[in-house]
């Protein structure tokens, strides 16, 4: 066979080769295949797998050597059913390149992407219990169960099915009285969409090839409590709240976190804009008070990211409800599924501002910057990302690309329109993201489409 040659072109495209060109690239020796492969995008490498028999088998050899390829550009994943039973696509910016990619083994337009981070997705399957999974790979690693929480246990619902018991034990204060009651009635959840309410926020340290060293972070039920799992581990460990120099200094309101390889510390995120660090590194959580709440913080939404540089930053995003005109009609081939919920018209979240704020921790306080020159930001239920645009060109700077993170938005309404978007700090308005597929209905709405950086590992 002679595949079509390097012409400009992407693997996996339907042009032939060059005019004259008589050379059989079929036989290039697989060690310089293996070489190429290593500074190819994931896209184009999957592509090379299927230019021919030798290609193939190059293709294999250098995925079983773990041979590390160049950091990738962040792709945005969308799985629904539509685009072909179990199969999902990534939409790269930085190249305007779409890849689909089959998912035999966990079919992502069945299951919720609850988050993101270095090559691996957090879903969670029919009983609400998390795993990762690499979605160019299929590989998938089974995280602790949901009844592995400190507060949750196997029960039954009101009609004798089973479910989960959550047990909050929230204290709840009573105006009139001034006295606080203890609530230890559980909250009863469906099994297979508890994943609804539980989970606010998944962050991984590393990827599972990392061993013991990934660690997944978890923001969950009830209003933003903390526990988190080493790979391996059977259960969750809660991070309690303590009066002393190493406890949270809140048990709720996190409501993100990030892990910073620069000091091996996790930085969680409050609802007030206060934060505290998280040494998980020890044979016990060690949590340190690093930034009271701020003013005038409390009704946008936050995001915590480290630049390149190493410094913290917060993003905090302001967004109304408006109304949305949704096409009358659906395309032919698609049927709304009642079951997760029909289309309102009338919910539509957009985003009318973001502020950025470089976190001071010698001086504990926020300073407000105008503008990212150099980075572009990725926002959503993935991991943060902060990326210089030298390294990816095609990338716009100073702009921050997103993805609806609303959790009552995206689990209640799950035909509705999502935003998917470009926001720019200079002009202070969102713009559209090129449609990453023509041949399904023009919004991608659930699973909620999530940022990515792929990776074979």
């Amino acid at each position: 066979m002679k595949p079509a040659t390097a012409n400009g072109s992407r693997f996996g495209s339907d042009s032939g080769p060059i005019a004259g060109d008589t050379r059989d690239w079929s036989r290039l020796p697989e060690d310089l295949l293996v070489s190429v492969l290593r500074a190819l995008h994931v896209d184009d490498a999957v592509r090379s797998g299927a230019v021919c028999a030798s290609w193939n088998s190059a293709y294999a050899a250098f995925r079983r050597l773990r041979v590390p390829s160049p950091k990738q550009p962040p792709c945005l994943l969308y799985a629904p059913d539509a685009l072909s039973p179990g199969a999902a696509a990534l939409h790269c910016p930085s190249t305007g390149a779409t890849l689909r990619i089959p998912s035999p083994r966990a079919p992502l337009a069945r299951r919720p992407l609850l988050g993101s981070g270095h090559g691996w997705l957090v879903t969670a399957d029919e009983a609400s219990n998390l795993h990762l999974l690499n979605p160019v790979t299929g590989a998938q690693v089974a995280l602790p169960p949901i009844t592995a929480l400190h507060h949750v246990e196997s029960g039954t619902d009101e009609d004798g099915d089973p479910a989960y018991l959550v047990y909050e034990n929230l204290l709840e204060y009573n105006y009139i009285t001034h006295r606080g009651e203890v609530n230890t009635k559980p909250t009863i959840l469906e099994m297979d969409d508890a994943y609804e309410c539980m989970y606010f926020r998944v962050v991984l340290s590393a990827g599972p090839s990392a061993g013991r060293g990934c660690v997944v972070l978890l923001l969950h039920m009830p209003l933003g409590e903390v526990s988190f799992a080493r790979l391996g581990d059977d259960r969750w460990t809660w991070v309690a709240p303590g009066d002393d120099d190493t406890g949270l200094p809140w048990r709720y309101g996190y409501r993100d976190a990030m892990y910073s390889a620069a000091d091996g510390l996790f930085y969680l995120l409050g609802l007030d804009a206060s934060m505290c660090s998280l040494d998980l590194n020890g044979p016990s959580p060690v949590a340190r008070k690093i930034l009271d709440s701020v003013p005038k913080s409390a009704d946008a939404s936050k995001y915590l990211v480290q630049t390149p540089a190493g410094d913290i930053l917060q993003v905090w995003r302001s967004r109304e409800e408006v109304d949305s005109e949704i096409p009358a009609e659906y395309p032919p081939d698609y049927v709304v599924d009642e079951s997760i919920g029909g289309p309102d018209p009338c919910l539509e979240l957009n985003t009318i501002e973001m502020q950025l704020y470089k976190v001071d921790l010698h001086g504990r306080r926020v300073e407000l910057i105008k503008s990212l020159p150099e980075y572009a930001l990725f926002l959503g239920y993935n991991g943060s990302m902060c990326l210089p645009v030298k390294d990816f060109p095609g990338l716009k700077p100073n702009c921050a690309y997103m993805t609806d993170d609303s959790m009552e938005y995206i689990n209640f309404w799950k035909h509705n329109r999502r935003e998917i978007g470009i926001w720019s700090l200079a002009e202070r308005s969102m713009s559209k993201l090129v449609d990453v597929s023509q041949t399904i209905y023009p919004w991608l709405n659930w699973p909620s489409p999530i940022w990515i950086q792929p990776s074979f590992f």
